[in-house]
Parts: structure tokens; sequence; C-alpha cells
């Protein structure tokens, strides 16, 4: 959709102008937000004697006494890197839980309770859990909310860390570090990479090209220097895609971290888990989600999310670049029962083609922008282009509209104010006005305006945007609502200098008697009527996947009645589409 130029030169930047603060605004939404929502549960699989775990979700909540609730636990331990490393030189064999520099638990009831200085856990780190000899084998469900994995490497030193592991074919050490050159597993006795037995010793994995890893597990692994990423496949934003209650579209990079064999990589949507009990919002649903992919004909559009999920393989190094879009529109309706919100929330699964690595992108939006009270949620700014395909011959009625030879396209302009009122704009201008001062604005506010002479003489960065197609003229009110049918007519009067009738210098068409006084009515000259009326729905550029479509841009059809050209009235018809670059609910 074309919307800048007009004739007047900086409409282009009055455009980019507009445009640049709706996504500024959006932008800052998302910077504010929080990303929640969505909810996993780790089954944790305990036997007795000491466990190295690794937590894959942020636990909620996270206090070790809410989550060790199972008496069978003896006390949980974490190295506290912040103040120790452990150097090369150091046995793994020695490192028992007894050293200074690690934080404990113990249930309350223990005696040991006073030592605890472990109090809440922390998902993407690593724990020994001591489970009593005399337990029998048991999971333990560890719910939170769904994270990437993240560590703080200590380079020349030993990490209790784990893995992205896919636990539907989970890898040998060596075919999933061996595109690592930071971690070393062909020395053999000599690798910097252990297990931890039952007695909480490390043991030496000897033959990693044997030994297969596990998902939910902790290992000591030694490094020369700090690994670029966990495993083959990098995952940017690393907090996940959050839309929050404005944003339609997040960008997101799946990298290749093998420098040298190509991968290929399945990205499949997957349901959050319901929140767990306390003050966190509703799960409403999931994210209804589409991309935006190349079509046949070269051009970019926008594609619902499959089933099977997408796949792509990527060359040593290469970087997949997914736009994915979030459909408001498709969004179930939910009503909460409570008073925490609600959010809408799913799962990214990203894995390679063999299985073995498995990393969860977490996935929130909200239904819309919460409007301030009696605001309409389609307030803003639309610039949107209409496109006329059919006309009726002279002696046909509505019911029989001809094809044009060519379609017949012009700009339009409307303004939704916070009650719902839309206007038909000729032209408006964005400007920064100094003397808006009102709350929450302090040293000025952008502001919209549809005369120029109504703009501040000291204003700044004064853009702005016109519809040529239609005659100067003042806004004119339509009825009904962006949610049905809108309807309004223009009035291009006999004396209005644009009406293709009045001639200024021809004496038989200036509508001006013989001694050149101006007649009081259409003499000469004839008045125009337009009525136009557009009626939303969707049209025919994909916009079902298309997530601007109901929230940020609306399209249907839209036909035209004009009299006053000829003996009969004109009749059209043809398609819109309006996309909205402001959320700005007044005009000064």
């Amino acid at each position: 959709m074309r919307v800048t130029g007009g004739g007047v030169w900086g409409e282009g930047c009055g455009f980019r102008v507009a445009m640049g603060l709706y996504f500024l605004a959006g932008i800052f939404g998302c910077l504010v937000m929080t990303c929640h929502g969505q909810w996993r549960t780790q089954d944790i699989e305990l036997s007795p004697g000491w466990n190295a775990v690794y937590l894959e979700v942020q636990p909620t909540p996270a206090a070790c006494d809410a989550v060790f609730t199972n008496p069978a636990i003896e006390t949980v331990w974490k190295w506290d890197r912040r103040f120790s490393s452990i150097e090369y030189v150091v046995d793994p064999g020695t490192l028992l839980p007894e050293d200074p520099h690690w934080l404990m638990w113990f249930p309350s009831a223990s005696s040991n309770a006073f030592l605890s200085r472990l109090r809440v856990l922390e998902g993407s780190q690593s724990y020994l859990v001591k489970v009593a000899t005399n337990a029998v084998p048991f999971s333990l469900p560890v719910k939170g909310g769904v994270i990437l994995p993240s560590v703080d490497w200590y380079p020349h030193s030993l990490n209790l860390v784990g893995f992205p592991v896919n636990p539907a074919n989970p890898p040998m050490f060596s075919s999933f570090l061996r595109y690592t050159p930071e971690i070393d597993t062909s020395l053999g006795f000599n690798n910097q990479l252990f297990r931890i037995d039952a007695s909480g010793r490390g043991v030496t994995i000897v033959q990693p090209a044997r030994e297969r890893m596990a998902a939910g597990t902790a290992y000591w692994v030694g490094c020369a220097r700090a690994p670029a990423s966990m495993g083959p496949i990098d995952i940017a934003p690393s907090a996940g895609l959050s839309f929050g209650a404005v944003l339609s579209q997040v960008g997101l990079d799946i990298q290749n971290t093998f420098s040298a064999t190509a991968l290929t990589v399945r990205i499949v949507q997957q349901d959050s888990e319901a929140p767990p009990a306390g003050d966190y919002p509703e799960l409403a649903g999931t994210v209804p989600l589409s991309y935006l992919a190349r079509n046949a004909s070269n051009e970019w559009e926008w594609n619902y999310w499959p089933v099977s999920g997408l796949t792509n393989t990527l060359a040593p190094d290469e970087t997949w670049s997914i736009q994915v879009g979030v459909r408001r529109g498709d969004m179930a309706p939910y009503i909460p029962a409570g008073t925490n919100g609600y959010v809408y929330a799913c799962i990214l699964a990203v894995a390679d083609a063999e299985q073995t690595t498995l990393l969860r992108i977490p996935v929130s939006a909200e239904k819309s922008a919460s409007p301030l009270p009696e605001h309409d949620s389609c307030e803003g700014l639309w610039i949107g282009e209409v496109t006329l395909d059919r006309i009726n011959a002279p002696a046909y009625d509505a019911t029989n509209l001809l094809a044009t030879t060519a379609p017949c396209a012009y700009r339009a302009i409307v303004h939704i104010d916070g009650y719902g009122q839309a206007r038909l704009l000729q032209q408006v201008l964005l400007a920064w006005d100094r003397s808006l001062t009102d709350p929450p604005h302090t040293n000025g506010a952008y502001a919209l305006f549809t005369d120029a002479a109504d703009v501040p003489v000291d204003a700044e960065e004064v853009h702005r945007i016109t519809a040529a197609t239609f005659p100067l003229m003042s806004p004119v009110l339509l009825s009904g609502s962006p949610t049905g049918t809108l309807t309004g007519v223009v009035t291009v009067r006999y004396d209005d200098p644009t009406n293709p009738f009045l001639h200024r210098y021809q004496p038989m068409h200036d509508n001006r008697d013989w001694d050149f006084v101006p007649y009081t009515n259409a003499v000469e000259t004839r008045t125009i009527c337009r009525t136009l009326t557009f009626t939303f729905g969707s049209d025919a550029t994909n916009a079902p996947a298309n997530p601007y479509w109901s929230a940020d841009r609306l399209s249907g059809v839209v036909t035209e009645t004009c009299a006053g050209l000829r003996a009969q009235p004109i009749l059209s018809s043809g398609s819109f589409v309006f996309q909205r670059i402001s959320r700005i609910a007044d005009l000064q």
C-alpha cells in the first residue's frame, strides 16, 4: 500500500514520522511489559544419593521450601561461582558438597536448617539434590515459566552446567559438542568432562562417543574459553517473543552455530500449561501465529503457522530470520474468572532433524491495548487506499456493474476519535505542539490538525498527508462503525474551486451573470455529491493470516454513488485497505 506523495513535499516524511511514533510506542510497551504466561512442568527423576539437576524452567514458585516438599529430599546444593571457581588442578572426585563456597538448603525440620543459605531457585541453573539412601526413585515435578538456556561460563575452570538435550533422542557427548571447540572431548582420561555419581563425586567421561547426554542433568564441564552457544542452535531474542498488547509483528532469528555442516531445523507450536496457583494471569488460550514468507510470485505474504511446523535447512553459520505475527482477531474470547487478568500464551519448540537438541521459546500476547474509559479500540489515524474496479453504464443500475478496463485507485484518510466517531479527512498535519502540557505531557506532544492555519507557529516537525481526490473540505462525519459499515457524503458545491464544471475564465461556466456577479445558486455549474459506503470485512490480500488485519489493518468493500456529473448517478464499487499509523484520538 502506497501512502506517500499527494503533491506536497514532505508528506512521505510525515507518514514515516507518524509510523515511527506508532512503532516506538509499541517498542516502549514491549520493553516495559513482563513476559509471562508460558508454563511447562519439568519432571526431574531423582534416585537415592546425589543427583545433578539442570532446571529447564524458571520454577514458580521459586522458593526451595515450596519446590522440595518431598520428605525424601534431604538437602540441595548450588555452587556459588561468584566467589570461587574450580580450577583444573582440583580433582572433581573431591568436589563433595562440603566446600564453604556452596549455597545449601535444608528442610525446616532438619537439624541443619539454620545453615540454609539457598532460598530460591533459578532457571537455567544446576543443582545437586541429595535423596535419602533408603528412598525409592521418584519423579519431582517442577512447574515454571519457559526460558531459553543461558550460562555464564568460567574459562579455565569447571562449570556445573546442563544442555538443551532432546529427550526423544539424547545425543552422544562427542556428537553434541563436536562443533564446540571450547570444550575438548578428545583427551580420553584427561577429558575435562564429568558426570556425578550417587556419592557426589565427579566421574570422568572417558569415551564421550559412547555415552549419551541426558535432558535435565548437569555435568562438570571444563572449557578453555567461554563457548559461544549452548549447542548447535542459537536463538534471538533470548527472552522469547512477547507481543504485549501493541505489537503485531516480532522478529525471530535461528542460527546454525556449526561452521562446517548444514543443519535442518524445525519449529513447532505447542500449547502452554495452565498457570500455577497464585497471583498469575489466567491462560486465555494459545496465541494464533502467522509468519511472513515469499509466495510463488516472489511476493511477501502472511501465512498461518502450520500445524506440522516450519522446517528449513541452514547452511553453516547461516541465520534464519523469521517475521512472526499474532492474529488478535482470531484469539478465542475469554472472560477471566478472577482479578489477575489474562494472557494468551504458547511455546515454540525448536529442534534439529535428528531430534538431539531441543529449545523452547516462550510466546505471549494480550488481546489488545486496554483503551482508557470511553475510548474506542479503533481510535487513531487510518491511511488507506481505495481501488474501484467496477462501474455502471448510463442505463444500468447498482446491480449491473461492469468490470473496468483498469482499476482506479485513490487515497482516503479516516480519523476515529476516542468515542468511535469516524471522520473522512482531505488532509491531516502531524506536528509537535509545545502548548499541549496537560498530564501526562510536560513539554508538549504530537498532535493532529486538519487545517494548516491551526498549526501553532512554534510547532516543530510539521508534516502533512493529503488525499488529492477529495475537495478542500472540513472533516466529514461518517455514520456507523469500523466493525460494520461507515457511510458519508462528500459534497462539492457548485461554487467550489475544485468543481470540474466551474471555469473561472470561461463566461459560460463561471456561474456569474453578464455583470460578473456570482449567482447564489447552481446556474452554470452543478453540485456534485459523492456517497461513500465502506463495508468492513475480509479482503483478497490473504487478510485472514495477516496479523495486522482487524487490529491495525481494516479492509473490505467500498461502494460509491456520484450524483451531479451526468443525468444518471454513477455507481462504482471496489475494495479498500486502511492501515492505522497513529493512535492519537483527538483532532486539534
